[in-house]
């Protein structure tokens, strides 16, 4: 005889002290038990990649590098991860700077992702790619993501 109740949601066998339970009520038990466990452990929307979990316990890596004057330099990030995306900003100096005198304007701060990036940087996988312009590039604009003497700080996100 099968049990005489059921549990409510996968409705497994509850045997009472009259049940008498048989070896085909256990095996029934354990198909229910291994079909909603592993569908659940197959749900990919429910459960995350080691990928998606590496990037959430690693969610950002801070660099630092001090300007060397080069108008292009790249820069390999020693990240235990590829970033999507990262904020690279000069340590001790206001995003940007006004020089009314001369009437240009030096930028020390950028945004850049692997879609696209502010002038001035740019980020390919683990490469960062930035640049200083001692003449002005755009109307009264100089990119200043490596002037020499400057140290910057860069914050990546996976």
């Amino acid at each position: 005889m099968s049990s005489s109740r059921k549990t409510s949601i996968l409705k497994l066998n509850m045997w009472q002290g009259s049940d008498v339970p048989e070896m085909l009520d256990f095996n029934a038990d354990n198909v229910i038990l291994d079909n909603s466990i592993g569908l659940h452990i197959r749900n990919r929307e429910m459960h995350i990649t080691a990928e998606e979990r590496n990037g959430w316990n690693n969610p950002y890596g801070i660099i630092t590098y001090a300007g060397d004057g080069l108008a292009t330099r790249n820069i390999t990030l020693s990240l235990d991860f590829t970033p999507k995306w990262g904020i690279i900003f000069g340590a001790d100096k206001t995003p940007a700077v006004t020089d009314f005198d001369n009437t240009s304007n030096y930028n020390y701060f950028a945004i850049v992702s692997n879609r696209g990036s502010m002038q001035g940087a740019s980020l390919n996988g683990k490469t960062l790619t930035v640049s200083s312009s001692p003449v002005a590039v755009l109307g009264n604009e100089h990119r200043n993501m490596n002037e020499a003497g400057v140290n910057y700080v860069c914050i990546f996100f996976a």
